[in-house]
């Protein structure tokens, strides 16, 4: 049979906390189709992790030692997975759906014909003929509604949102290999790591206040950063808001950004589309504020408030 392959991503910062839910996923499949379940690092120093990345129900690790590679340079890391790839002959390979995963596995994806779905959020695997599909969930149609996809190939890679799976346990003793791919020298040079600062995260946060498309009119922005200030919050937004360089990537709340989990979410202006609130986790206290009485995100709110945001946020304020 020819295996399923979980991406272990390694960074200048170790193993990624992807790395034991991408393994759930991955048996959830051989746990119907047989096969082996294989675990492949690459990077710099790679062959260091392997008692790392022992977790149950991996049958094999695999680290592809690519010596000073740094993590961003997926031009040389791609070219080195795909040999892997293509020896090994993986029949799905999942991959956890950060932006140096998605950019490293496009790669290999091209340069090996194989078909890729991005950023799903659970897998379903059933036996069909003499092998087995894995239906993927992910959002679509601009995050409004959930798909299923299909891939009808030998191969496929899948790039999972991994933060409302639960991880497998650590622990095992599968084998491990070091190799050591070809990977030639890279087209990108590295200038340099900053670092973040993460005083603002809103993972971790216990309480966020959430902007929507209405908070880009007047001064409703600031008026929500000076409420969350005052709160001591963390100021998030919808998907609007990060397109349109109001917030940062990172601080997007929804499928295609960040899942959170805090005790209260304050939303203003956020309509409520399934692609934000499957961002949120842990049922929160929710308290909503819109103009439109019909705004989904009443359906999900604790507490509705029907009014325009600059008046409540101004008594808010006082």
């Amino acid at each position: 049979m020819a295996g399923v392959c979980v991406f272990a991503e390694i960074t200048n910062q170790g193993v990624s906390e992807t790395y034991l839910p991408l393994v759930a996923f991955g048996k959830s499949i051989t746990d119907v189709s047989g096969e082996n379940l294989t675990t492949l690092a690459i990077g710099d120093g790679a062959g260091d992790y392997g008692d790392k990345l022992q977790a149950e129900g991996v049958d094999e690790i695999i680290l592809a030692e690519v010596p000073g590679a740094s993590p961003v340079q997926t031009d040389i890391l791609a070219e080195a997975l795909a040999s892997v790839i293509r020896e090994k002959n993986f029949s799905t390979i999942l991959v956890p759906a950060t932006h140096l995963s998605r950019s490293l596995f496009a790669r290999v994806a091209m340069k090996e014909n194989i078909g890729m779905t991005a950023d799903c959020t659970s897998l379903r695997t059933e036996k069909s003929g003499d092998g087995v599909v894995v239906h993927q969930i992910k959002p679509s149609f601009g995050s409004q509604i959930m798909v299923r996809c299909d891939v009808i190939c030998n191969q496929e890679i899948i790039t999972m949102k991994t933060e409302d799976c639960e991880p497998a346990e650590a622990g095992g003793s599968a084998p491990v290999t070091v190799i050591h791919p070809d990977a030639g020298a890279s087209a990108i040079q590295v200038q340099g790591f900053e670092k973040i600062d993460t005083a603002d995260s809103i993972h971790d946060a216990e309480v966020v206040v959430c902007a929507g498309r209405g908070a880009m009119e007047d001064d409703n922005f600031e008026k929500i950063k000076a409420f969350a200030a005052k709160i001591d919050a963390s100021v998030a937004g919808s998907r609007p808001m990060a397109d349109n360089g109001w917030i940062p990537f990172e601080n997007q709340v929804g499928q295609s950004g960040t899942v959170i989990r805090p005790k209260v979410c304050f939303t203003f202006g956020i309509s409520g589309a399934i692609q934000f609130t499957e961002g949120i986790k842990g049922d929160p206290m929710v308290i909503a504020v819109n103009k439109d009485p019909h705004a989904a995100i009443f359906s999900f709110a604790d507490y509705a408030v029907v009014s325009d945001m600059s008046s409540v946020l101004d008594a808010l304020l006082k």
